[in-house]
This record gives C-alpha cells, sequence and structure tokens, in this order.
C-alpha cells in the first residue's frame, strides 16, 4: 500500500500496570483461582457498581461467588467450562425478579426498578463473557427480560425497536432476523431540528441491557439513544465471520434512523456513533465506510490491526481481561470449536482477514473522530489507536497515560464533552 501507516510493527508497549511478565506479556495472577478473580479483581468494582457489575449490588455476588469457590474447589477452570460456571448464578438471579414481580404488584416501582436491574446484573455475569451454552444462553435471554422490565420504569423509558436488517445476506452468514435495539429519547422540548441521535455500539461483553449509566448520560445530554450489539453477540444477526458483515449492519440501522426521523424526531444530520472496547473496533471502521452518513463517531479502548497478530492473541488468556478473553474473542469472531484452544488456534491463523489496516479501510476518508483509550490496554495494543489516528484527516487521539482499557477512570467526562462540543459546532 502506497500510504500505509507507519507504526506496522511490535513491540508492543509493555503495560506499567502488571506487576509480573510471561514471555514478555503481562501476566495477572487473579487467572489462578476463583478467590482470586473475586477478591483481586471483581470484588471493588462490584462494589461500586461499575463494569461489569452496573446496575449490581455486592450483596448478590458476594454468596454467588463463594458458592463458584466451594463447587469449584477454587479451580479456575471452571470459568471455561460455561454451564458449570453460570449454575451459581441462576437461583440469586430469579430471586431478585420474583421480588421485583412483589414490589410492582404493590405499585413499589422504584424498588422493582431497582431489584428487576438487579436481576439482569446477576445474569449478565452469569453468561459472563458472552453466551456461548445452554446455560449461558438462557441467563441472557432471562437477563433481558429482566431488564426490559426494569427499563419500563427508566426515566425517560428503554424501549425495545427491531430494526429491519434490510441489507442482510444470507449467503454470507447474515442471519434473516431483525437488528435488536433498544431506544431511549431525551425528556423535554424537543430542539426545532430534532434531537441529535447517539448510535451506541455495545462491546463483546456488555451489551444492550448493560450500559444503563452510559446511556443515561447520554439521553440527559439531550441524544436520542440507540443501543445495539456486534456482531457475534447478543442478538445480532450479523455473520460473526465475515469482515463486511458490520457494513451491511450500519446500513441497515442508518436507513432505519432515516426512516423513523419524523416519528421520534431524529436530526439526521447529528447522528454520531460510540462503540467501546470491542465495539470500538467497527467503531473504527465505520467511521470510515460510512463517513458520509454520520455526523461523527467515537471509539474508545478499540483496535484495528495489532489485535489480530498471533503474538498478542497467543497471551491474551494472561493478561487484564478476567476471563479467557482469546478464547472469547474467537467464538465472537466465529471460530466456535468447543475444543477452545482449536478455536482460537484457528482463529489466530485466520483473523488477520479482520485487519482495518490490511484491508485498506484506514486509508479512506473518516468522519471527524475521537480516538481514546489507555496507554495501560493489555485488552488490545495501543498500537492500533495510533495507527488509526495517525491516517486522514479530522481524527483526535487522546492516549490516557496511567489508565487500562478505554482510558479509565475519567474517560466518560472526556467523552461527554467532546460530543456536546461536536453538536454544538465547537472545536
Amino acid at each position: 500500500m502506497q500510504n500505509a501507516p507507519k507504526i506496522i510493527a511490535p513491540p508492543y508497549h509493555v503495560q506499567s500496570t502488571a506487576k509480573t511478565l510471561r514471555d514478555g506479556f503481562p501476566y495477572f495472577a487473579y487467572h489462578e483461582s476463583v478467590s482470586a478473580l473475586w477478591s483481586q479483581k471483581w470484588r471493588m468494582p462490584c462494589s461500586k457498581g461499575i463494569y461489569p457489575f452496573m446496575d449490581g449490588n455486592v450483596a448478590d455476588f458476594e454468596p454467588i461467588f463463594a458458592e463458584l469457590i466451594k463447587v469449584s474447589n477454587d479451580d479456575p477452570s471452571i470459568l471455561q467450562r460455561p454451564d458449570d460456571y453460570a449454575r451459581s448464578f441462576l437461583p440469586v438471579a430469579a430471586q431478585l425478579v420474583a421480588r421485583a414481580e412483589e414490589a410492582l404488584s404493590k405499585s413499589e416501582n422504584e424498588e422493582a426498578k431497582g431489584l428487576f436491574l438487579r436481576a439482569a446484573a446477576v445474569y449478565r455475569i452469569a453468561r459472563f463473557p458472552i453466551n456461548r451454552s445452554p446455560l449461558t444462553q438462557e441467563a441472557w435471554e432471562k437477563g433481558k427480560a429482566a431488564y426490559e422490565r426494569g427499563g419500563e420504569l427508566l426515566d425517560p423509558p428503554s424501549v425495545p425497536v427491531a430494526v429491519p436488517f434490510r441489507h442482510a445476506d444470507p449467503s454470507k452468514g447474515d442471519s434473516d432476523a431483525a437488528i435488536q435495539a433498544y431506544l431511549r429519547l431525551p425528556k423535554g422540548d424537543k430542539p426545532a431540528e430534532g434531537w441529535p441521535v447517539l448510535l451506541f455500539i455495545c462491546g463483546l461483553d456488555a451489551y444492550k441491557t448493560d450500559n444503563t449509566p452510559r446511556v443515561q448520560q447520554h439521553v440527559d445530554h439531550g441524544l436520542a439513544t440507540l443501543i445495539f450489539e456486534i456482531p457475534g453477540t447478543g442478538d445480532c444477526p450479523a455473520a460473526p465471520n465475515d469482515p463486511t458483515s458490520p457494513d451491511r449492519l450500519m446500513s441497515s440501522v442508518l436507513d432505519w434512523v432515516d426512516a423513523n426521523a419524523s416519528s421520534y424526531g431524529f436530526d439526521v444530520k447529528k447522528v454520531v456513533v460510540r462503540g467501546i472496547s470491542t465495539g470500538g473496533y467497527y467503531a473504527f471502521r465505520i467511521a470510515h465506510t460510512h463517513a458520509d452518513r454520520l455526523f461523527a463517531v467515537v471509539a474508545e479502548g478499540g483496535a484495528c490491526h495489532h489485535m489480530f497478530d498471533p503474538a498478542w492473541i497467543g497471551h491474551q488468556n494472561q493478561m487484564d481481561y478476567p476471563y479467557a478473553l482469546a478464547d472469547a474473542l474467537a467464538y465472537k469472531f466465529g471460530y466456535r470449536e468447543t475444543d477452545y484452544p482449536a478455536a482460537v488456534a484457528r482463529y489466530a491463523a485466520d483473523g488477520r482477514k479482520f485487519s482495518l489496516v490490511d484491508a485498506g479501510i484506514v486509508e479512506a476518508p473518516a468522519c471527524k473522530m475521537l480516538v481514546i483509550n489507555g496507554m495501560e490496554d493489555s485488552i488490545f495494543p495501543i498500537e492500533d489507536s495510533f495507527i488509526l489516528a495517525s491516517q486522514g484527516l479530522h481524527k483526535d487521539l487522546l492516549a490516557r497515560g496511567d489508565r487500562g482499557h478505554m482510558g479509565d477512570p475519567g474517560a466518560e467526562e472526556i467523552i461527554h464533552q467532546w460530543i456536546d462540543n461536536a453538536v454544538a459546532g465547537k472545536p
């Protein structure tokens, strides 16, 4: 390629947040037992209700992880047996739903809302990081049902919508099904030109049921927000193993926005996309493939090229992600052997077909973009943000020092300010 990016080869930045390295890559000790996962990695965010425990309550999870430690003999291999893992979560979630129904019967709506959302959070972690077995699929379906009951009680409410997958191509692996999404409209008086639209693209493990705080902030900032999943996750009907399926997905979503602009009061000239984590990869792509239909794109924690390096994939299971990330990503991208090492091997050998560099995507013109991540990310290499941001015009790069994946804490405030300024026409 004549205009190939300058940054095209490792060595990768080695995350200073890792106390231990193995084969030159970060290693985190909470992979060694279920108790370490809970005490060293997850109990703190659970107690604060932050990713991946949005809407959750630590009192619900303490007994679950105690039971999981007991039934597994503290052996982390249970995390790679999805049904055995999920089983400890389901009774607690069902009890929360029952309590929510009882509160609702007494018109205790605020109590019911909290309980439904807590149940959805337990179901989320039951199918974490991806629904790929009978019980994790059951957890996903029951989690959606609980979330939708709670979503009716949000202010403003979360409304399920079925977006026609108009550009689906079954010959390439797309399902002949609608794109399931949730829509929330801002409160108050609609601007004369209509509500700016925020298309929220989910990640590997946090789906449309799992981002209430983030979506709430966008709605509070006056953005009509539509949230949906990426290929290979949740309810997404786009083919997981076809690199071009997200183009058909996004064209269908944008067609729906155009067709429903008058019904919902959308400003189709102000359509913004926010993609988080693996959804950032798709945000990177559509900022170029759909530049003429988008006003601006935020790609948070995304990647585009080195995320598919065999060496990076080969070490993902030991790095910052709490579970076996390479296994989950292999499944997400359509490599679905039940023998996880075999699936990962195929993914590592074949994954470069998804590279936005090799496909020439990053060289195409892009809409206005914010590329934001933490320098200490060991989910996806920070070099991918540098590659993407160094190509073309209209791109702002923020690589946050002393921050991990997605640039948190503090990235949310930056993103909202950037979007507000973009929508208002400020530099």
